[in-house]
């Protein structure tokens, strides 16, 4: 019995990785145990309640910063409005609001970094309203039917806009971005990972901008237009002549198809492992310009 009494004290003698695994080890399974602790009590603390907020007839500038679903449609009343749903855990959230000569920002705080806290929201906007700048923070955005300009950006949802006819500014950090049946003076979409999709939009500059995603538009109507992507296809059919176009994509492939007629164009494409097919009337002295380049994808340029 004694000579297995010193063996076992002799396996479990406490040696330095021994010492190591206990001293981090344990904080970071203490850790671990409060952070699910704090997760199953959020879950259970959960709380919803209406929103309701009138902006001030005199605001021309509106700027929300919520975080959740946001959709935004104009109105024909002289004030907007924004109604929704908050939800929050354990601790109660607010919306903010202040208002001054610049303008009125409408803000939502969640008091605690975890659980469920957010506000989907709709917001409706009066043409007298001739600046509006949206955040929804990790949620999706919709805009319809808007007349000013509308800056609009999310962490990692979608944007979809349509029927707008102002400029617009559209940004997402790894969502899909949308934009239909639009007529502005400049249109600029941006994505980390997600596609651009237009349909049927008439701008006189259109900026497009994804680093891995595909670029895709057709019935086109642009003087100028530059998109680029990291990764994906750029795939673009114009109904008008472009004046000055430029695309480019690292490993993409590039497909342009312009409209039909005797339209010329100065074209320099080029790409570095794949093949260049341009079949549309070419004159290096023409003012309609295209320049487009892959890294290894192919390129095709015709016409309808």
């Amino acid at each position: 019995m004694a000579v297995t009494s010193a063996t076992s004290a002799a396996s479990f003698r406490m040696t330095g990785g021994r010492r190591a695994a206990l001293f981090f080890g344990v904080p970071v399974c203490l850790a671990l145990v409060a952070g699910l602790a704090f997760s199953l009590v959020a879950d259970f603390g959960q709380g919803r309640y209406p929103v309701s907020y009138t902006v001030p007839a005199s605001t021309r500038a509106l700027t929300l910063n919520v975080t959740g679903q946001l959709t935004i449609k104009p109105t024909t009343a002289a004030q907007a409005t924004l109604t929704g749903s908050a939800t929050y855990s354990l601790a109660r959230s607010k919306v903010t609001e202040s208002t001054t000569s610049a303008g009125t920002t409408i803000g939502y705080h969640c008091p605690l970094p975890f659980g469920n806290c957010g506000l989907d929201a709709t917001v409706t906007v009066p043409a007298t309203v001739t600046t509006l700048t949206a955040s929804s923070g990790a949620g999706d955005a919709t805009v319809t039917g808007t007349t000013g300009p509308v800056k609009l950006s999310t962490g990692d949802g979608n944007l979809s806009v349509s029927h707008a006819s102002g400029p617009l500014t559209l940004n997402t950090s790894s969502g899909g971005i949308q934009v239909s049946a639009v007529t502005s003076s400049a249109l600029s979409a941006s994505s980390g990972d997600g596609s651009i999709q237009a349909a049927g939009v008439r701008s006189t500059t259109i900026t497009a901008n994804t680093d891995s995603g595909a670029i895709s538009g057709t019935g086109i109507v642009a003087d100028t237009i530059t998109a680029s992507s990291g990764d994906g296809d750029i795939q673009i059919t114009f109904t008008s002549v472009p004046r000055d176009l430029r695309v480019n994509t690292d490993s993409g492939n590039i497909t342009l198809v312009l409209p039909p007629g005797a339209a010329q164009y100065d074209v320099a494409a080029n790409t570095d492992s794949g093949t260049v097919t341009d079949t549309v009337p070419r004159n290096s002295s023409s003012p309609n310009t295209i320049n487009a380049s892959s890294g290894s994808g192919n390129i095709s340029i015709s016409q309808q």
